[in-house]
């Protein structure tokens, strides 16, 4: 049934399909991602949407889970130790405090105040550290988890590969390091321009471009067209030439150029995760570029063209064994 949905294109009912025949009937999840004709499928959003739902798959949430720990994987470990310390000052501040009791209302074996007071200021440093490093490693570990949300969501975002082709950027995963460039369509054209004379070695890199017009149209460029279309249409009709000429048709695009320039499908949903990223990086502006890594973290991002000679020295070529123990690696945004 699923088999012949993909066929028909069908792809939300065919990954309905699937997690219906998972969860209902028997079939296992390893099946539907080793069967060659649901191959299509698996390369959509509609795939990724329908795992949150299929017995054993790894849901969304599970995911940002597992990602968020790998980020500090003994932060775990050193919140609960934190606790139990700060749980044990909290035990011991009580006994102090009932020990203190004791001296005030005095008694033959009462212990010396000093000693007491000494313990009920050293308890009480420990309960305010422990409690401190407990709330670093929770803040920390909230705004990683929001850092792994926003990559998720990130990954669910699509691009235009083909004229008939639309996959997630998730599938990008391991090969490509995409760069989201946004701006009007004068800056794009001028940041696309300066990258020229790189285009080669970038490759060798991975990187790959995803223009994103944040703006209708650059004014001027606009200004210029209608100027121009008006110029043209009153020649015409003074010479008496009133039948516009043919389009010229634009040459097909190489397979070279579509790895290096991807086009940003359901540009709405972008311009949104885009909004987000700029809050959390604290980038104010429309111009602005963002680097993804393999492992689809957020690597960089600012204001105006992406620095792109930097990158040569700062990336590795995606055959260099740097690329296999240090991409993924450090802060990110």
């Amino acid at each position: 049934m699923a088999c012949c949905l993909v066929k028909d294109k069908q792809w939300q009912a065919a990954a309905d399909a699937v997690s219906d025949a998972c969860n209902n009937y028997g079939l296992k999840y390893a099946v539907a991602l080793k069967d060659p004709d649901l191959r299509q499928l698996r390369e959509r959003r509609e795939w990724l949407d329908a795992t949150e739902n299929i017995k054993g798959a790894v849901s969304k949430a599970s995911l940002v889970e597992l990602r968020s720990e790998a980020k500090a994987p003994f932060r775990l470990i050193r919140m609960f130790l934190t606790l139990g310390a700060g749980a044990a000052a909290v035990v011991s501040l009580g006994i102090t405090l009932y020990a203190l009791k004791g001296v005030l209302q005095g008694g033959k074996d009462a212990p010396e105040l000093n000693g007491v007071l000494l313990n009920v200021i050293i308890n009480g440093l420990g309960i305010a550290g422990t409690s401190w490093l407990f709330q670093r490693d929770l803040k920390a570990r909230q705004r990683d988890r929001s850092s792994v949300e926003r990559e998720e969501a990130l990954a669910r975002l699509q691009v235009k590969v083909g004229s008939d082709r639309v996959v997630p950027v998730a599938k990008f995963r391991g090969s490509t390091r995409p760069v989201l460039i946004a701006g009007s369509k004068g800056q794009i054209s001028r940041t696309l321009q300066a990258a020229k004379p790189f285009i080669s070695e970038l490759r060798l890199r991975g990187v790959s471009v995803i223009p994103l017009e944040s703006d209708a149209a650059d004014f001027t460029q606009t200004l210029k067209s209608l100027k121009q279309e008006f110029k043209s249409s009153k020649a015409a009709d003074s010479k008496g030439f009133g039948a516009p000429k043919p389009v010229q048709q634009v040459k097909q695009v190489s397979n070279e150029d579509k790895k290096w320039q991807l086009e940003a499908y359901e540009t709405a949903e972008w311009l949104e995760w885009l909004e987000q990223q700029k809050k959390t990086a604290n980038v104010k502006g429309d111009n602005v570029f963002v680097q993804i890594q393999l492992d689809g973290t957020v690597r960089s991002s600012g204001l105006g063209s992406p620095p792109w000679e930097k990158f040569l020295s700062d990336l590795a070529p995606l055959d260099d064994l740097r690329t296999r123990f240090t991409d993924g690696m450090g802060r990110s945004q």
